[in-house]
């Protein structure tokens, strides 16, 4: 039929889980708690089932992805000493 309550309360955590990886430095043990998962094991073990990659390496992804974003680009005149 549609979607069980169980599955929305899974795609809501994980939206916020990846959120809160991406953008944060939180711990893995304090997303979890806030999450409402026991432990950072089980957040761990039910992020990897559900997105196919450990949060850790997520948020390692996602630093590196920002990082390159927000580094500064050059102007051309600026190679050549020109400009």
């Amino acid at each position: 039929m549609g979607t069980s309550h169980s599955e929305m309360l899974a795609e809501v955590r994980l939206s916020i889980a990846c959120r809160l990886l991406a953008r944060s430095s939180r711990r893995l043990s304090d997303i979890a708690k806030s999450l409402g998962y026991a432990n950072a094991s089980s957040f761990s073990r039910a992020f990897a089932r559900l997105m196919k990659i450990q949060p850790v390496v997520y948020r390692q992804q996602h630093l590196a992805r920002n990082q390159e974003l927000a580094r500064p680009r050059g102007s051309a005149g600026a190679i050549d000493g020109s400009g």
